[in-house]
């Protein structure tokens, strides 16, 4: 049975009939370069009475190969002289129970990990063990820089042969089945693929635990589950990725020399001018199963910061959303970029058809009002292929890396005149105070307390202060976890059915979301940052206009989002749960601000 991990405050009391065993519980099997895993510390404590843990310290050696994500509960990690990853706690393992932390890591570097890691106590010191194999995903008999460097056979102006299907498998209710789907391009003879990278890559309710090459054998016939896949490098802001057949559909190895699979050559994406032509090849998602070709002129080009002037190709094509990740060729046939469904900075999408997997509206459905992954819908965006050429490079030469969306530590702005501000002393200070069996909110201790006791379920409070642009700020924490807890500020509040969500979860991930005639309408998609899982209390900021919402948190943003349709209305606190009941957090320091 699973002990109650406890908060105690001030200073802790010895005690004499405490002792603890400590097991680190690290994954099975290998652990593939550029993939997070989780080692979970058990602490069993086999004594009568609490056993109150002071410090963790996390071996060196996992530092030499491995990075530090985060952790379950949130616990702030720092390092000393000799390397390792200090760990200050002040938490209490009840007698006879046991309890558990879940450290998050990703593999930097191929090696084995290994190290005597230390649990201190107030009355004694307890060793554990991690250990573990990293490894890159390339597989043995894989000779990079080979195939990859011959010259591309002559497929002809519509290379369709090198387009293949993606299919991302994920468990759901407990059985391994296709997610989600997208396209794909064959750049080498043996195999290595470019696609993008929301169509490989985990998102925050599913975890891809394999990726399906599907061949395309006839122009007119559905494509053929051939290879089990790894990723090799995938970029998930530029929303790029290559990945590389692993085993046949029997899970044998694969003879790389024998391959000779059709590719396509890589083009001068930087050449392009307005008017040229372009052919678009994938498989659509949407009406149908067989290969689709879609022809455009390019009719414009997108400025984003980090990239340039050429971020996106725009097209006039009207290309189908499976064709995400899929081929975008030259009137020569050759690969001058990738059509791209996600993160097309002022290109607008729109979703006509996908497959919801999750009941991310929390109305206890799984249905067509819920967030769908994203491979339906219609692009007419494409990612230029020189953006792609140093992972292709890296890829080439056996390098494995998976980067994730980071957020660049970019102060908010916000602030103005106070014109309204509570702690939470005075419990006659405006917040409601009810409770259900659903939950409840009011005021604890001098902290404000939203509880949620039910599985998909929102409460929230609210505090009648409406002006056309405001600016929030709230210290916040979890008291009670159910590991993927999500809170933030409410604002726009026009009825129960009407509002707007700045949200952030305990797993790390921020969204923006809205209600509208109560229809869920996500405006950001959960998306993950390494800045909400610190540890701690968090304080949270928020802006709210007709001219941007803005989320950050401890003085960084997040996410900045212009919604045209937003109206002005009353603010208030939320709090929900997806899987799992009896959440509590509880608020602190609330401020509002007007400019």
């Amino acid at each position: 049975m699973l002990g109650v991990l406890a908060c105690v405050g001030g200073q802790p009391t010895p005690t004499s009939n405490s002792k603890l065993e400590v097991r680190a519980l690290m994954p099975s099997g290998d652990i593939p370069v550029g993939s997070e895993f989780t080692m979970a510390l058990s602490l069993k404590n086999i004594g009568t009475d609490d056993a109150v843990v002071q410090e963790i310290r996390i071996p060196a050696g996992v530092f030499s190969l491995a990075s530090y994500v985060g952790s379950v509960p949130p616990l702030t990690l720092t390092g000393n002289a000799t390397g390792e990853g200090v760990i200050k706690v002040n938490m209490s393992v009840p007698g006879d129970s046991t309890s558990t932390i879940k450290f998050t890591f990703k593999a930097e570097k191929a090696g084995t990990l290994e190290g005597l890691g230390l649990v201190t106590t107030e009355v004694g010191s307890y060793q554990f063990t991690m250990l573990g194999n990293l490894v890159g995903s390339n597989p043995t008999g894989w000779e990079p820089g080979k195939a990859s460097m011959a010259e591309p056979p002559d497929l002809g102006p519509v290379p369709f042969p090198a387009v293949v299907q993606v299919k991302a498998v994920v468990n759901i209710d407990g059985e391994d089945q296709i997610g989600w789907t997208g396209s794909g391009t064959f750049i080498s003879a043996d195999g290595l693929t470019l696609t993008n990278a929301h169509v490989v890559l985990s998102d925050r309710f599913y975890t891809v635990k394999d990726l399906i090459i599907a061949l395309t054998i006839k122009e007119d016939l559905p494509p053929v589950d051939t290879y089990y896949a790894s990723i090799v490098q995938a970029d998930a802001e530029l929303d790029l990725a290559l990945i590389k057949p692993r085993t046949d559909m029997q899970g044998n190895p694969i003879d790389y020399t024998t391959m000779n699979l059709p590719f396509v050559g890589l083009g001068d994406s930087d050449a392009l001018n307005l008017g040229d032509s372009i052919t678009i090849l994938g498989y659509p998602g949407i009406g149908g199963e067989t290969i689709t070709l879609t022809r455009g002129e390019v009719s414009g080009f997108t400025f984003e910061e980090a990239y340039g002037n050429r971020a996106f190709i725009k097209t006039n094509a009207t290309i189908a959303g499976g064709n995400s990740g899929g081929l975008a060729v030259n009137d020569k046939g050759e690969l001058i970029g990738v059509p791209t469904q996600v993160g097309s900075g002022d290109l607008e999408t729109s979703i006509v058809d996908c497959r919801a997997l999750a009941d991310t509206n929390r109305d206890g459905y799984i249905d067509e009002n819920d967030t769908c992954v994203p491979t339906g819908g219609f692009i007419n965006a494409v990612r230029p292929v020189q953006l792609a050429l140093p992972l292709i490079e890296a890829a080439r030469s056996g390098q494995v890396s998976i980067n994730l969306q980071q957020v660049e530590a970019e102060p908010i702005e916000g602030g103005g005149k106070i014109i309204y501000e509570d702690d939470f002393e005075d419990v006659n200070s405006g917040w409601a105070v009810s409770s259900t069996p659903e939950g409840g909110v009011g005021y604890q201790d001098g902290y404000y307390a939203i509880e949620v006791n039910k599985t998909s379920y929102m409460y929230w409070a609210t505090i009648d202060y409406n002006y056309p642009s405001i600016f929030m700020r709230v210290d916040a924490q979890v008291m009670r976890s159910v590991k993927d807890g999500d809170f933030g500020f409410m604002c726009g509040i026009q009825d129960d059915d009407n509002f707007t969500v700045l949200d952030v979860a305990e797993d790390g991930y921020y969204s923006i979301w809205k209600y509208v005639n109560d229809e869920f309408v996500p405006l950001v998609e959960w998306t993950k940052s390494d800045l909400l899982l610190s540890g701690g209390a968090l304080t949270l900021e928020g802006a709210c206009s007709a001219e941007r919402l803005i989320l950050g948190v401890n003085g960084v943003k997040l996410v900045e989002y212009t919604d045209p349709d937003f109206k002005p209305g009353k603010v208030g606190l939320i709090a929900g749960t997806y899987d799992t009941a009896n959440l509590l957090v509880r608020f602190d320091n609330y401020k509002l601000m007007i400019p």
